[in-house]
């Protein structure tokens, strides 16, 4: 690990000291192995991304509200009963079985990334549970289903981490 670092440490500085650009260092040990790619238009007529069982997206159906500053997650239209999956490990912070609208269940992943879905029906896990990418943790309600995302507590674009 350490000899990465070092590694890692030089190329920065003999890149840096070559070219003006900044400097991108992806780690190849996060990567997000079987994840299916989802196409995002600023058409609006372009805006009929359907996502498909993919076990990194957490439910199949059509993206109807993307994220913006006024919608800070994404808005999936979905059937009642559908299975919600886990888009990546963690370990569960927050489940909500109460008798409200918002059934929610909240991730906690490596490396400072959290997930929130939002408008379950009915909860399959509970708090501090491990939870494995693609496990069901959860079946939509009524409502079209919602998932937000954080890293380091500031809300970001789940479609980044999702394709």
């Amino acid at each position: 690990m350490l000899n990465k670092l070092i590694i890692v440490a030089v190329s920065m500085a003999l890149v840096g000291c070559f070219a003006n650009k900044p400097v991108l260092v992806v780690d190849r040990s996060t990567a997000q192995e079987g994840v299916n790619s989802i196409v995002h238009s600023s058409n609006k007529k372009a805006k009929k991304t359907v996502v498909n069982s993919s076990k990194s997206i957490p439910v199949t159906g059509k993206i109807i509200k993307f994220f913006s500053k006024k919608h800070q997650g994404l808005t999936f239209n979905t059937y009642f009963n559908q299975p919600v999956r886990a888009i990546r490990d963690g370990v569960v912070t927050y489940s909500d079985d109460k008798k409200d609208q918002r059934k929610m269940i909240t991730i906690k992943h490596p490396l400072g990334f959290y997930s929130s879905y939002v408008y379950n029906q009915t909860p399959k896990v509970a708090n501090g549970d491990k939870v494995k990418k693609g496990q069901i943790i959860a079946l939509t309600g009524k409502d079209y289903f919602y998932l937000e995302m954080k890293k380091f507590g500031t809300l970001i674009n789940p479609l980044n981490y999702l394709k």
